[in-house]
């Protein structure tokens, strides 16, 4: 049988230290455990905490967001209103004020040191936006989704990557970034 060096140390495996392996035999990061970290929107950082339990490739937990209550604009142009130039001149510059639950469930899987999941707030978002000064309208939206896609440091001590929110009405899509650090490294 041939064996070959793992190309990464695993954590928790021969403390760290790489061990022998079957040619072939790809190692999943382990995420068990506490992660502390942010993710950034419109250049903003924003705290958030995990803690997950992985079994094989796949695993679960809960996220919990340090801020809640989220403020600022946007200027509703052509681009972001689908090309719509008549919403451009009527709405201008918008406020947006959001208020999201601070608990979110987390499902995702490892593959070697790729990972994916998607957090799920558990509670109503709740979304005030006010058209140059004028109307607000508010928006509810319950079971509000965000998914990351990220790589595991080769030491499994850090998750880095990016995380987006599909548009489910025709806006533009959101993007940027967020990193967790296993707590205590």
């Amino acid at each position: 049988m041939t064996r070959s060096q793992p190309c990464w140390p695993v954590a928790g495996l021969d403390g760290g230290r790489p061990r022998p392996m079957l040619a072939g035999v790809t190692i999943h990061a382990d995420l068990s455990g506490d992660w502390q970290g942010h993710y950034v929107q419109d250049g903003r950082a924003h705290g958030i905490s995990m803690r997950v339990v992985q079994r094989g490739q796949s695993f679960v937990g809960e996220m919990r967001d340090a801020d809640t209550l989220l403020a600022g604009s946007q200027k509703l142009d052509r681009t972001t209103m689908g090309g719509d130039t008549m919403a451009e001149r009527l709405f201008g510059e918008v406020e947006i004020l959001a208020e999201l639950p601070e608990r979110s469930v987390v499902e995702g899987e490892v593959q070697g040191r790729v990972v994916t999941f998607t957090k799920t707030y558990q509670g109503p978002t709740h979304t005030s936006v006010r058209l140059a000064g004028k109307t607000e309208i508010v928006l509810q939206v319950t079971g509000h989704a965000v998914r990351y896609l990220g790589t595991v440091s080769v030491d499994g001590d850090e998750i880095a990557g990016h995380w987006s929110i599909e548009p489910k009405d025709g806006s533009p899509r959101l993007r940027d970034r967020f990193l967790l650090r296993r707590a205590g490294s």
